[in-house]
């Protein structure tokens, strides 16, 4: 186990760079982002940092905020900082910089500017390793795309367990798909805590962007619902626990997302994760009022729909309505907050949070503040936003609510107002009457007191009025206060009132007598005694005005419904029983009118009452004179009037009649109805004929004088009354009616008109408030009495709102803007000039100008419908402009030279001035349907001039005034066409708009304009149609957005056909006239959106005309992008699309434009390619492109399916037109491929479209074209098509039966074509035909093949004098035998006969011919294996005997290999016994021919054996044996006998090498019974085989057989022992006999092969047979003599090497004491002296080298034999001792070696014994 040391050292060695390992360096180096690792390996930082710096600063133009890190990370200093040599505080703030950095660039990681400079971060500041967390998280959102592979290609392998779902990924190199992350961010904390804090950091530095908060929000919101499906449990306190652990690592993330209000996405994303918590857990109420909060506070305008909706299902998991205030407020707040609500209704319940609402809304009623937020509660109500329940429990809500402020609160008056008013409304609501009346019964509060407090009336069913009565009457009583006494008895001294209470100001009493009044209310005793109060005079108020003008006031009032009730029942008492007498009292009609469209029902009915007591005064009178009688209080009724004529009054009579004809017969109708009086008044006023709803009045109809007398007796008291309520109500019924006769509402009311005007701000603010009135509808009636028919209509409405006006208020300039709306269209023409003309001097006026009224102006003139006259004003108003703009404009000599030459005018704000009015003059023709007015397109062609003009003089763009101004045209245009002059088209401006701006909508508009020009004046269009084209390849094509998709198809559908028309009409050529348009289109390509190309290129095919253009466009697009497989599979489409005779037809054509191009002067070639001029193409590149892409268009379109389609049915015209065309092309083809077959790539072009052309045709059409074809008298023609078929056969040939049966048929054509043909190439073209077929489907009917192997092993192919027909033929043959196996019989004779004699020929020396030496080896290969019982013996000599002369010829080594297989196949295939004797027979030709040829010979034979069974061996061994004799005998005839053929002594080594392997082989083969003769008689043959005097020829014969005999011993080891004594004996005598010496080079080697085969014998003797005495004696003189033989330094290594080994092994098997002595007395001789008597100083132990190699024997024998043989040690030590005063440096050495070893073996030093 490692020791705690060992471990930290080897985290230190992990984490430490070592600065000397340049390999690790190198591999850190080379991990880019964007680079393989051998390019990035080989780069500077230099390199780096000028590519990275490149897309830095293209970053840097698309956000500013990158311009920051341009002085850190990207400066020139940083190319020299290194992290490793950095500090932990450096590498800290280094950290900070990069992860900013990479938080800013997430969002632009779709860019390649962004990976570049990333790329700087990896190679420089290696991010990948020091910051891999960030790195990974912001690369995480794109984990889908190949970058992301890049970047987790190049992160460090181990990776944290963060990211451990990364790891499978890594190790694979695949994108990881979304699951994976959501299940990791689920059960992974780290990853999920990792993915949120870097969200939080993103968006606190406020770079975060939509691609990472969409991938978080919707990773978060899985994971979540995960984690709390995951969380469940059967245990609700475990469940809870775990819910628990959840919400603490949510709720603090949530907390910061909501907080951070600018990152509207991540709040939303928030949002979502708090409703799945909502949904998915039982949050508390503290939890979910929290989050409710928080919600609130968070959103922007951005996420407000979101958070409604998140509020809402958090208000659903509330048991409480009740929201938090903040909650209420925030929603309140909001702008559009019911459209919010309704929006969120129709997707999710809202029921909870709309009770939440409404109950925030009533706790500040209870607290009497924000009494407005009633009118959104009853909104909400009205909505419907809750189902009827819900409502129910709302209202119920709204009661409690007003029953608590009632009973605990002293109620003001403005509350108790604004609270009835309330219930009324609901009251008054057909939807909710019944939810009230409902609500009411079921609530617990006191109703009766509650209406009592409220003095409001809760409508009740009929059933329950009488009980309700009383129980209203006891609580009456039981609620009322004592504060009536003290204000009636403060009220009792006072005196009668000076005036009428109907004053402009308002008496200090009366707002006492007010709540007075109101405290009276529900007793009679009380109302009787406050009607009796001397302050209001009711006993003169027969004459003074005091008494009923008070109560006309508060009936009239904004007071509670209860006491208005009152009032108007004292007026009904006093009036019924107050008068016996008549009196005109018709100051009341008009306020009873009024009354009378009040919306409480309540008060209409008590204004009916009254009415009717009125009614009834007139009634008294009518026995008198009424008419004599002035009106009642006439003189006093308006307190404030100028004079007594100010008010209007009618007679008595007329009165009477305005009462009883028109108010009384419809009473009932206005109690039920509060607009019946309106529609009632508007018919009497108008006559009954004047409406159409009006009520029919029969004879009761006013005449005209009453009805002009009553018009202006209401428009008089509408003056004079102070009552704005009054007046607002009288002012809607009276603006219903525009005039009554001569007079119109507009003089009546005039002076309102002016006095409103009047007024300031505070004093109609003040007004409105006081009488609860809506000032925008006070604005809106009294800008309502100026009526259209009046003619001074116009006159009086714009002085209100010119510039300098006093007092202008903006809801009464509204009003008047919107009068101008509404009567505009009634005005007359000159009228609507006037105020056109008036409208844009204020919409313009500068001078004391108001912007409020500038605006409203021109939002007028924007609303409202132009004529055509007004339209041209303005037009001629915009051409004034400009011409003042030019004539103030500076010299261009000036202007260049002017600093500021930007404008050129003096005035900077003079032009702004200008341009304004121009652009809004512009919008507003553009906005009034210019198609409607044709006549302005004159002026919009002269205003296109004068833009021109003036950008040109002021160099600006003028883009949105010319798409004003095209619009507008292009409106006209579009409709007009018969009704303007076409004289004022001016389409060369229109040109100049699309060559001169960049706008696209200029640009796409021009265009359009264009288009339709090109139909009303194509004559004007075509010459200027080049440079539209031009501009739309360079410009609008590349877009991708609706609109400029449609341009561009309307472009095409109108401008194309029209310059084609032109073309034809002008007999020109339509291609060469359009080849400027086609070059704009395919230029533009690779610019054009991928998904627009087939539509758009369809589209321009379709308007040129496919038949003429289609080939054209097909050819362009292949040129110039020929390597873009989106191209590519663009004229697939293209060509598909059409019908097949459609694309031949311009397969030809293209095919035609190829040969165009190759001709020395090209034609239309030279137009569309440029070849030719000086820019232009190579015009072989070019014909290599068009090729190539045809092939490829030929090989993926649908033509092939189209043409079976056709060849299927039954349209013969149809389909022998197909086959025609199709014909064609193929001619086409091969003529030009013909003269390019020199040439390479474009070859290779032609060779791929012949191969596309042959896989369109079914196999049998195809054959059917090939007929066809075949047919014509043209050889060369015939060729090339039969080398299609040829190819066809071979590439894609058919396996149907119908197919099968078409091609054996052709073979009657083909076999005429080889019998009769005299063209040899056509004639071999024909036999590969055969030949392909027969390997294709001669399988299925060989019968029909028979006739071809005869034909072409006739005279008619092989018998050919051409060797290409000679050797397809026997290709063929080859082919046949392998399909037709024994039937190729009959045609075998010729067959073998002329092959073997065309092999004969191609064997010729200096004429060898591989192929067909090759293509007969086949053949023969093929009759081997199948019919090889038909190969005679003759046959096998001609095939052995050419076969070994091939040995020897210079063919090549794949023919060397042939011939080798077909040799190998003969031994296999041909029986054994003919196969032996054929060699046998043949060997002395095998030898002439080399030692291949002998080799080859007998590796026939050794294949033979291998392959054949045993018995064959056997029964063939006297061959064999003979066989074995003459190879034997090789080195013999090669040394001593005269041949032709001399073998190199390598050579012959391999040979005899091969040859004894054989022999081995064949006697593993034999039994013991036949091998011991067979090896007797061959050891005979051996030894006494030659003459005795043949010394030479008996010495190499010996040595061949020894080495027989060494490999012999050597293979089968101890399986000899069987070997009889008498052979082996024989052997060693002959061995003892054979004079060999290593020194006599003729024979060595015998010497070596007797000394290696004894070695052999020795190593695997196991039956003791050199034991012997006389076998050891007779062997053991001849081995130590050969040490002897060590005379000098190059035979004593011969005797070292090869004779001690042989004498060790010897020793080994003569294991014996005696042995060993004799072998060591032996050797003990050759370290002394050699014993005869003649010295010789060479040999014995004279020699040093005798004795070194006697020592080496003893070295070898002591090693091997140890302590057996240091037995004789004694004897050894005299000869040691004598050995180490040995002269010879080499001999002591050796010796002391010797003595080293011995030491070793025995253990001790033989010091001692050698003294």
């Amino acid at each position: 186990m490692a020791s705690s040391l060992a471990v930290q050292l080897s985290q230190i060695a992990e984490k430490s760079t070592n600065p000397l390992n340049l390999k690790a360096q190198r591999v850190a180096h080379s991990q880019s982002l964007i680079f393989e690792k051998k390019i990035a390996i080989d780069q500077d930082f230099d390199t780096i940092y000028q590519i990275s710096y490149q897309g830095f600063r293209e970053l840097c133009l698309l956000d500013a905020k990158f311009a920051d890190f341009d002085r850190t990370i990207f400066s020139e200093e940083s190319k020299g900082k290194d992290r490793s040599e950095m500090t932990a505080s450096q590498n800290r703030e280094l950290d900070a910089v990069l992860e900013a950095f990479l938080a800013l660039v997430g969002s632009k990681l779709l860019l390649s500017p962004a990976i570049k400079a990333v790329e700087w971060l990896v190679r420089r500041f290696r991010v990948h390793e020091f910051n891999t967390s960030f790195l990974l998280l912001t690369f995480l959102p794109y984990h889908m795309i190949p970058i992301f592979l890049n970047l987790l290609e190049i992160i460090p392998e181990e990776l944290t367990p963060t990211f451990k779902v990364l790891y499978p990924y890594k190790r694979s190199l695949i994108n990881p798909p979304r699951h994976p992350l959501v299940h990791s961010a689920t059960t992974n904390k780290l990853f999920c805590s990792a993915l949120n804090q870097y969200v939080l950091q993103v968006c606190r530095q406020q770079t975060d962007h939509h691609a990472l908060l969409a991938f978080w929000a919707g990773v978060m919101t899985e994971a979540l619902t995960g984690m709390l499906e995951s969380s469940r449990s059967g245990r609700r306190d475990i469940e809870r626990r775990n819910h628990e652990d959840i919400l603490l690592r949510f709720l603090p993330v949530l907390k910061d997302g909501l907080g951070m209000k600018k990152a509207s996405e991540l709040v939303i994303g928030c949002y979502m994760l708090t409703v799945v918590l909502a949904k998915m857990t039982a949050l508390e109420m503290k939890v979910l009022d929290s989050l409710m909060d928080a919600v609130a506070a968070s959103w922007t305008q951005e996420s407000i729909s979101s958070g409604i909706i998140c509020l809402s299902i958090l208000a659903q998991q509330k048991n409480d309505v009740r929201l938090p205030k903040r909650v209420t407020r925030a929603v309140l707040r909001l702008e559009n907050v019911m459209d919010l609500l309704v929006e969120t209704a129709g997707q999710h319940p809202t029921s909870q949070l709309v009770l939440g609402l409404i109950s925030g809304c009533l706790d500040d009623i209870r607290k009497q503040k924000r009494l407005g937020r009633l009118d959104f509660v009853i909104s909400i109500l009205h909505k419907g936003l809750l189902d009827e329940s819900q409502t129910r429990h709302a209202i119920g809500l709204i009661l409690q609510a007003f029953n608590d402020v009632s009973v605990n609160d002293n109620l003001s008056l403005e509350t108790q107002t604004h609270l009835a008013e309330f219930i009324q409304r609901l009251n008054e609501s057909d939807s909710l009457r019944s939810h009230l009346q409902v609500a009411a019964v079921e609530s617990t509060i006191d109703i009766e007191s509650l209406e009592y407090n409220l003095q409001t009336m809760i409508e009740k069913e009929p059933t329950a009025l009488a009980t309700e009565d009383i129980e209203m009457e006891s609580a009456e009583k039981e609620s009322n206060t004592d504060g009536f006494l003290p204000l009636v008895d403060q009220l009792t001294g006072e005196s009668l009132h000076s005036s009428s209470f109907l004053s402009t100001q308002r008496p200090y009493i009366f707002d006492k007598l007010v709540e007075a009044l109101g405290a009276a209310v529900g007793s009679q005793e009380r109302l009787e005694r406050f009607s009796n109060l001397r302050v209001l005079g009711k006993d003169h108020a027969t004459s003074k005005p005091q008494f009923l003008t008070f109560f006309i006031h508060v009936f009239s009032g904004p007071y509670p419904i209860g006491t208005r009730a009152a009032a108007m029942g004292i007026m009904t008492s006093f009036l019924s029983s107050g008068f016996e007498n008549s009196m005109d009292i018709q100051a009341l009609i008009p306020y009873l009118i009024t009354a009378l469209t009040d919306p409480s029902k309540r008060i209409r009915r008590d204004a009916a009452g009254l009415l009717a007591a009125v009614a009834g005064l007139y009634k008294k009178g009518r026995k008198s004179n009424i008419d004599g009688d002035a009106p009642w209080a006439h003189d006093s009724f308006y307190p404030n009037k100028v004079s007594e004529n100010d008010v209007q009054w009618l007679s008595g009579r007329d009165a009477q009649k305005v009462i009883d004809r028109v108010l009384l017969p419809c009473l009932e109708e206005y109690v039920l109805d509060s607009s019946q009086i309106s529609t009632v008044m508007e018919a009497a006023l108008r006559g009954s004929s004047g409406s159409e709803t009006a009520p029919d009045l029969g004879s009761a109809e006013l005449k005209k004088p009453l009805r002009i007398r009553l018009f202006s007796f209401l428009c008089s008291h509408l003056i004079h009354v102070p009552l704005f309520t009054v007046k607002l109500r009288l002012l809607k019924l009276l603006n219903r009616v525009d005039k009554v006769g001569s007079t119109t509402v507009t003089k009546e009311l005039q002076p309102l008109l002016e006095k409103w005007r009047t007024l300031t701000q505070e004093e109609v603010d003040q007004i409105c408030e006081n009488e609860s009135i809506s000032i925008l509808q006070l604005d809106e009636q009294i800008i309502g009495t100026v009526s259209p028919k009046e003619k001074e209509a116009i006159n009086i409405l714009i002085p209100n709102v010119s510039p300098g006006t006093k007092t202008l208020r903006p809801a009464f300039i509204a009003a008047n803007f919107d009068r101008i709306k509404q009567i505009w269209s009634r005005l007359r023409e000159e009228k609507q000039l006037l105020a056109s003309e008036k409208l844009l001097e204020i919409s313009f006026a500068r001078a004391n100008g108001d912007e409020t009224l500038r605006s409203s102006a021109k939002d007028v003139l924007r609303s409202v419908e132009l004529l055509g006259a007004v339209l041209l004003n303005y037009i001629d108003k915009i051409l004034e402009q400009i011409t003042k703009l030019e004539t103030r404009a500076p010299s261009p000599k000036r202007r260049r030279m002017s600093p500021n030459n930007a404008t050129g005018l003096r005035n900077q704000a003079e032009l702004g001035e200008a341009m304004e009015m121009i652009t809004f003059i512009l919008e507003l023709v553009d906005s009034s349907v210019p198609e409607a007015h044709p006549e302005l397109a004159g002026g919009l062609f002269r205003i296109l001039a004068a833009l021109h003009n003036l950008k040109s003089q002021l160099q600006s763009g003028f883009d949105y005034l010319l798409t004003l101004t095209l619009g507008s045209l292009l409106a006209i245009v579009k409709k007009s066409k018969p009704q303007f002059d076409p004289s004022t088209i001016r389409t060369d401006l229109v040109v100049e708009c699309i060559r001169t701006t960049e706008s696209p909508q200029v640009q796409n508009t021009a265009l359009l304009l264009v288009s339709r020009l090109a139909v009303v004046a194509p004559e004007l269009v075509l010459h200027s149609v080049m440079p539209i084209f031009t501009f739309m390849g360079s410009n609008v094509l590349r877009k991708d957005d609706e609109y400029s998709i449609d341009v561009i198809d309307q472009t095409i559908d109108q401008v194309v056909p029209a310059l084609v028309q032109s073309l034809r009409k002008q007999k020109r050529d339509v291609v060469s006239g359009t080849s400027e348009l086609l070059l704009s289109f395919i230029a533009a390509f690779e610019h054009i959106p991928s998904h627009r190309r087939h539509r758009l290129f369809e589209a321009l095919i379709t308007r040129l005309g496919t038949h003429d253009f289609l080939f054209a466009v097909l050819a362009m697009l292949g040129n110039r992008h020929v390597t873009d497989k989106d191209v590519l599979s663009l004229m697939c489409s293209i060509a598909s699309n059409n019908l097949p005779e459609m694309q031949l037809i311009t397969y030809e054509k293209y095919l035609d434009l190829v040969s165009d191009c190759l001709r020395p002067k090209p034609g239309i070639s030279k137009v569309l390619f440029g070849i030719g001029n000086d820019q232009g193409g190579n015009p072989q590149k070019i014909a290599e492109n068009l090729l190539r892409s045809l092939a490829y268009v030929l090989k993926h379109s649908s033509l092939g399916t189209k043409m079976l389609g056709v060849f299927t049915s039954s349209d013969l015209e149809k389909s022998a037109e197909l086959r025609s065309l199709y014909s064609r092309i193929l001619e086409l083809i091969l003529s030009l491929s013909e003269p390019l077959h020199n040439t390479k790539p474009l070859s290779q072009a032609c060779e791929g479209i012949l191969s596309s052309l042959l896989s369109i045709l079914s196999l049998v059409d195809f054959l059917e074209v090939v007929e066809t074809l075949l047919q014509r008298p043209q050889d060369e023609l015939r060729r090339k098509v039969l080398r299609l078929l040829d190819n066809r056969l071979r590439e894609n040939p058919a396996r149907d039966s119908r197919s099968r049966q078409k091609v054996l048929d052709f073979l009657v054509i083909l076999l005429q074509f080889i019998k009769s043909s005299r063209d040899a190439l056509l004639k071999h073209a024909a036999v590969a035909c055969v030949d392909r077929i027969a390997e294709t489907y001669g399988r299925v009917d060989p019968a029909k093949l028979e006739i071809a192997a005869v034909v072409i092993a006739g005279e008619a192919c092989i018998g050919q004098s051409d060797d290409r027909t000679c050797i397809m033929g026997l290709l063929c043959l080859a082919s046949l035998t392998e399909v037709l196996k024994q039937r190729i019989i009959p045609a075998l004779p010729d067959a073998l006969n002329r092959s073997l004699r065309l092999l004969e020929i191609g064997l010729e020396r200096g004429k060898e011919n591989t192929k067909l030496h090759d293509a007969v080896l086949s053949l023969l290969s093929a009759f081997f294996e199948h019919v090889p019982f038909m190969i005679s013996d003759k046959y096998l000599d001609s095939i052995l005997q050419l076969s070994f002369k091939s040995t020897s010829s210079s063919i090549s080594t794949d023919s060397h290999d042939c011939r080798r297989e077909t040799m190998a196949l003969l031994a296999r295939r041909v029986d054994a016994k003919e196969s032996f004797g054929a060699i046998e027979r043949n060997w002395s030709n095998a030898v002439q021919e080399g030692p291949m040829a002998a080799k080859e010979a007998f590796n026939v034979v050794s294949l033979a054996i291998e392959k054949h069974p045993k018995s064959s061996t056997v029964n063939n061994v006297g061959v064999l044996s003979k066989l074995l004799h003459k190879a034997f005998d090789l080195r013999r005839e090669q040394v001593c006998v005269e041949i032709g053929t001399k073998y190199e002594p390598s050579e012959l080594e391999d040979v005899e090498i091969f040859i004894n392997t054989v022999a081995i082989q064949m006697t593993y083969k034999l039994n013991d019974t036949i091998f011991r003769p067979l090896f007797v008689e061959l050891v005979e043959w051996a030894t006494n085989g030659l003459p005795k005097n043949d010394i030479l020829g008996k010495t190499m014969r010996l040595t061949t057989f020894y080495k027989f005999l060494q490999n012999f011993f050597g293979t089968l080891k101890a399986r000899i022992r069987d070997l009889s004594i008498a052979s082996r004996t024989k052997l060693t005598f002959i061995l003892l006999e054979v004079h060999s010496r290593p020194t006599d080079n003729d024979s060595k080697s015998l010497w070596l092969a007797a000394i290696r085969m004894l070695r052999g014998a020795f190593e695997h003797d196991q039956d003791e047979f050199w034991q012997s005495p006389s076998h050891f004696s007779a062997i053991s003189n001849f081995l130590i003599s050969q040490l002897s033989h060590a005379t000098n330094a190059s035979t004593a290594a011969i005797i070292i090497s090869e004779a001690v080994p042989t004498i060790t092994e010897f020793a080994v098997a003569a294991d014996s004491p005696d042995n060993y002595k004799e072998l060591n007395s032996s050797i003990m001789r050759l370290f002394r002296p050699s014993f005869s008597a003649v010295v010789d100083a060479n040999v014995g132990g004279e020699n040093p080298h005798t004795r070194v190699a006697a020592l080496k024997a003893e070295q070898a024998l002591t090693e091997r034999l140890g302590e057996e043989w240091l037995a004789l040690l004694p004897e050894m030590l005299p000869y040691i001792s004598e050995l180490m005063e040995d002269e010879d440096e080499t001999v002591e050495k050796e010796v002391r070696k010797w003595v080293k070893l011995i030491e070793d073996i025995l253990g001790e030093k033989l010091d001692d014994m050698l003294m």
